[in-house]
């Protein structure tokens, strides 16, 4: 019995696998909703049946932009007859209003070429709203949920952890959706801040997934943590909303318009988009007090600690002096600038470099600072005490947090010297009761050879021509390579003096190292066309440089230091302007444009170097 069953599987199988590969292959193309205005996205599904696998070349449309979001294979066994299709789905968003066309896509196969139909379609500007239509047959329909009801099917929560804040305050704050549990859902993007006056900090990874019970309903429920950044002083209305797609389950119903009695087992499913919103919150951002602010302040608002060392502190005149400098707490690091020496005079400092280390958080963690000293004369005791200020939002007041100052002995080179000979001389010297066993050795070796019996009488063949050492080729050779070893490593001890002792120099080659890295990851975004990418790597590009040309702290200049500094034509003003609007809103570039801009910065950077 066993062995028929296991033929007729068999039988089953070949014949399932030869319809598949006869099977017709056809291609559709859908869109889920005909009009949609710019900044929202439209669900494109391609389907084909008659495979397991396919790759769609998606054509390239001006100012439309395709994300893929998965592929999906369905296979289904009806009355003997065997099908597979594959669905590929992408979002599609368009960068002006307007009408536009999707152009055939092309889907090769083992069978040959089939393509879909063109579809047409309309985006709205973002301010217009359009009547609601019913959505045609086939297609998903979008719906608004409300939120903060535990009878909802999706709803969202957004918890901050205050509601007022300082300007530039990094305000932490927890964004839970809930979804109806064992209600299948997928997320077609991440929660987005509508609304002004407030950054919300770019949600990235995956979010953390766990379960509540609201009511008397389960929820599963997906939590981000994130920040919120007041940019405008004033009370301002603010919520957050997600798109997403669920998987609604439909019985089938009799005649009489009652579910069947068989609807569990042949119920189907239904696609539904809905925009998942929180409700509005009230947000009000301060400002920053006039009163009691010190010249140093950055803009740093938090609660910091600072620590500071140097060495080394045993120097000759003219060496530098490195300070390690950690500011560290919780607040915004972005900042937190370099702190000051409290005594410039007497020092030539040079500018600092800084690594931050987040520990959980983004605004929890340190800042570590490295700058090198010069004393400009031998009667510097100390290192200047540093000073670093900062806004503490909860006791309301600005604080300034000051370092001891640290003991220095600068020496002359002559008693450095004089130093080192002596530790050389000690370490060559041999022990005095060594020396007397050497010389007992010696006496009583004189006294014994009186004694003794020579072992050999003939003397052998005897040497009568001597070379002294310096006439030998391998002697002179080897003295050529140690000359040669020592002039290279003089050539290179006097450029790196010669760089030391020259800022200029030294800037201008930081410049085109730091010009070189990020013109490699610009050229790296520009191929991916990752636009936001390249944007970043532009506007950290003209920190950079202008932070070492201006003697700055590259993450605190901004777009007013260029508008205050360069001309208001300056193509830097541009792309710095362009980065910003790019990260706030969204907005990507064409490759024309990344290559003018890439073009443009180029140009602009090597006329500063």
């Amino acid at each position: 019995m066993k062995r028929y069953l296991c033929f007729l599987s068999l039988l089953l199988w070949l014949v399932t696998g030869v319809s598949t590969l006869h099977a017709e292959v056809t291609a559709t193309a859908t869109l889920s909703v005909q009009s949609f205005p710019v900044g929202r996205a439209a669900q494109l599904s391609i389907n084909v049946q008659g495979v397991r696998s396919f790759q769609p070349q998606v054509p390239e449309v001006e100012d439309l932009r395709f994300h893929p979001r998965g592929q999906s294979t369905q296979v289904q066994i009806i009355n003997g007859d065997y099908s597979a299709s594959v669905t590929s789905t992408y979002l599609v968003e368009a960068l002006r209003s307007g009408s536009f066309i999707i152009p055939p896509i092309k889907i090769e196969t083992k069978e040959g070429l089939v393509e879909t139909a063109a579809i047409p379609f309309t985006v709205t500007d973002a301010k217009q709203t359009t009547q609601a239509q019913p959505a045609a047959k086939g297609a998903t329909s979008t719906t608004r949920l409300g939120s903060g009801e535990a009878d909802e099917v999706a709803f969202m929560r957004v918890v901050p952890e205050k509601q007022a804040s300082y300007s530039g305050e990094v305000v932490p704050v927890e964004i839970k959706v809930y979804f109806r549990d064992g209600l299948q859902a997928n997320l077609n993007s991440v929660p987005q801040l509508t609304g002004e006056g407030f950054v919300l900090e770019q949600l990235t990874g995956e979010p953390t997934r766990t379960r509540e019970v609201v009511g008397n309903s389960r929820y599963a429920v997906l939590i981000w943590d994130s920040a919120l950044t007041g940019i405008k002083e004033g009370a301002h209305t603010l919520s957050m909303e997600l798109d997403a797609t669920l998987l609604l389950r439909q019985q089938r119903r009799d005649s009489f318009g009652r579910n069947s009695f068989f609807g569990d087992f042949f119920s189907s499913y239904r696609e539904k988009e809905v925009k998942v919103t929180s409700p509005k919150l009230e947000m009000q951002v301060l400002s920053l007090p006039e009163e009691g602010k010190p010249a140093n302040f950055s803009g740093a608002i938090g609660e910091f600690h600072l620590q500071v060392n140097a060495e080394p502190l045993v120097i000759a005149k003219g060496d530098p002096v490195t300070l390690t400098m950690t500011v560290s707490g919780e607040g915004n690091f972005d900042r937190v600038q370099a702190p000051e020496l409290q005594e410039k005079e007497g020092w030539k400092s040079y500018s600092p470099s800084s690594v931050f280390h987040q520990e959980g958080r983004r605004n929890l963690g340190k800042k570590v600072f490295e700058q090198a000293l010069v004393a400009k004369s031998d009667d510097v005791k100390h290192v200047p005490s540093l000073a670093f200020s900062y806004f503490d939002p909860h006791a309301q007041r600005y604080k300034n947090l000051v370092s001891a100052p640290i003991p220095l002995n600068i020496q002359s080179v002559l008693a450095a010297y004089d130093n080192a000979k002596d530790t050389s001389l000690h370490a060559g010297m041999v022990d005095e009761e060594e020396i007397d066993v050497v010389q007992t050795n010696k006496t009583e070796t004189k006294q014994l050879l009186p004694g003794l019996a020579p072992l050999q009488l003939d003397s052998g063949k005897m040497n009568t021509k001597l070379e002294p050492l310096f006439v030998n080729r391998w002697f002179l050779l080897f003295c050529a390579m140690v000359l040669f070893l020592i002039g290279i490593v003089m050539i290179v001890r006097f450029r790196q003096a010669k760089l030391a002792g020259n800022p200029r120099l030294q800037r201008q080659r930081s410049m085109q190292q730091l010009q070189s890295q990020r013109e490699k990851e610009m050229s790296l975004c520009f191929t991916a066309g990752d636009s936001h990418g390249f944007l970043r790597s532009c506007r950290t590009l003209i920190q950079e440089q202008l932070g070492l040309l201006w003697d700055m702290e590259a993450a605190a200049i901004t777009l007013s230091d260029l508008q205050g500094r360069l001309t208001p034509d300056s193509v830097l003003v541009g792309i710095f302007k362009a980065a910003e609007e790019s990260a706030y809103s969204g907005q990507e570039l064409s490759k024309e444009q990344m290559q003018e801009f890439s073009a443009g910065l180029k140009k602009e950077l090597e006329a500063l170097l």
